[in-house]
């Protein structure tokens, strides 16, 4: 059995926290960590901790004897590099939420603390273990594709999520966080590096804000969509047809852990009343041609791998559900992938296709977090913290060229300046 200490009980904690009760055999949270009174009682009721068990910040529980052996983070990427390397240096090994931090520097410092200490970090790139992706890394290993010639990947994040996170949410902007191609997409960046098997070569990128600004404000809308916004009934982002009312039917016990709903609470349990005063006072409530946000809504990648295949992300705020799309095309054939669907279509040339349904429902990570849980408990994790940092550098180097008009970057380059 590993013993749990979870740092950052907001909505990944929290999910994380969840899956060790259901996995008791394997996982005992024995400590929790968060700056936020609320949700150290809300973890204290969630897991039955007793008050001895929580903390108030990662300092407090280092103080105490080491009683874990796993560390997991997750609080904001801002705080990775501190909070990693602290655990590292005191014996912890690390599940750290991706992204894994907010630079090159940073992600190699901590990669390089691991090594230094022999202990795990391992990032929470969960649609590895997601059996959409496994199907498809399957498929490509078979042979059938024949030489893999490129990879395409499409996020749709979905103009909701896009709204939440991205426009009125805590990475709407560039300063003091991470891009937008790193914040949302280190996933899909780290499955092009698993599906291609190779390092990558040169990563040039195009994309900017294009819809979410004052300019595109319709007329008469307020600065909060409650103010009596005369734009409220045909926009699609009114923060009231976002967060209110998917769930204002639903029962009490039901919506208590809706998410995104869980983001506007302080203590992360939801109520209806509390949601309304949330749109009343934060920035979840504005309108979203009213905000501060800087970050992209539409970003094009390419990515060369060293072994000559040719690889696209695109990343959309422009969709309407929210599910990642994936097309592997090889010289004997094609494999068109769709996770939002659960299915899989195989067009092998010059003979009929096949149809390859997923057994399981998956949800907007693929099932993926259940699984890497389990895979966790048995010490059978697919990536370590240098495959993570791969992926990383590559969503870096696609922001660099991104801000340079899609000049193409040398990732050989970008190593060398921050190795050396």
């Amino acid at each position: 059995m590993k013993r749990i200490v979870i740092l950052g009980y907001g909505g990944r904690g929290a999910l994380y926290g969840k899956i060790c009760k259901n996995m008791k055999k394997d996982f005992e949270v024995v400590a929790v960590i968060d700056n936020s009174k609320e949700k150290l009682r809300s973890a204290k009721k969630d897991l039955n901790l007793q008050d001895n068990q929580l903390f108030l910040s990662l300092d407090d529980l280092l103080e105490k004897q080491k009683n874990a052996d796993w560390i997991f983070i997750c609080t904001r990427e801002k705080d990775h590099k501190e909070h990693s390397i602290k655990a590292l240096r005191n014996g912890y090994n690390i599940l750290l939420e991706k992204p894994v931090a907010c630079s090159i520097k940073d992600c190699l410092e901590i990669e390089k603390v691991a090594k230094e200490t022999n202990l795990e970090v391992a990032v929470c790139h969960v649609l590895r273990y997601s059996p959409y992706y496994d199907k498809i890394k399957e498929t490509i290993d078979s042979g059938v594709l024949g030489k893999i010639i490129s990879i395409d990947q499409v996020e749709n994040i979905a103009f909701w999520h896009q709204a939440h996170s991205f426009v009125r949410g805590d990475n709407r902007k560039l300063e003091g966080g991470t891009p937008l191609i790193i914040a949302k997409c280190c996933h899909d960046l780290d499955i092009a590096v698993y599906l291609a098997n190779s390092k990558c070569k040169q990563v040039s990128s195009q994309g900017k804000l294009n819809y979410f600004k004052f300019e595109n404000a319709p007329q008469g809308a307020t600065e909060y969509c409650l103010d009596g916004c005369k734009a409220k009934d045909e926009c699609p982002y009114d923060a009231e047809k976002i967060y209110i009312d998917p769930i204002k039917y639903l029962p009490k016990s039901t919506i208590r852990n809706m998410w995104p709903q869980t983001r506007l609470m302080k203590d992360g349990v939801v109520t209806i009343p509390k949601l309304y005063d949330a749109l009343k006072t934060t920035n979840f409530g504005r309108c979203v041609f009213m905000m501060d946000n800087d970050v992209v809504d539409h970003q094009v990648t390419n990515i060369v791998f060293e072994n000559g295949i040719y690889s696209t992300l695109t990343m959309t705020a422009f969709s309407g559900p929210c599910y990642r799309e994936t097309r592997v095309r090889g010289t004997l054939g094609e494999l068109v992938c769709n996770m939002g669907e659960n299915k899989i279509v195989l067009y092998p040339f010059g003979k009929r296709k096949k149809y390859i349904m997923l057994n399981t429902k998956l949800d907007a990570h693929g099932g993926g977090d259940k699984l890497l849980m389990e895979s966790l408990a048995k010490d059978q994790l697919k990536t370590d913290i240098s495959q993570s940092v791969e992926g990383h550098i590559i969503g870096f180097a696609a922001e660099e060229s991104r801000l340079n008009n899609g000049m193409p970057v040398i990732i050989e380059d970008i190593k060398k300046k921050y190795l050396d």
